[in-house]
C-alpha cells in the first residue's frame, strides 16, 4: 500500500512539473509575440 502511495506521490509531482514547463515554455511565446507586436 505504502509503495503505491510513493508511486501515485511520484507520477502527480512529475505530471505537475511537466505542466509548470509547459505553460512556462507558452509564455516565452507569448512574451516574444507581445514584445514584436511593440516594436515596429
Amino acid at each position: 500500500m505504502d509503495q503505491n502511495i510513493a508511486a501515485l506521490s511520484s507520477s502527480g509531482d512529475v505530471l505537475f512539473l511537466m505542466l509548470g514547463a509547459t505553460m512556462v515554455f507558452a509564455m516565452h511565446g507569448g512574451f516574444a509575440f507581445l514584445e514584436v507586436g511593440t516594436v515596429r
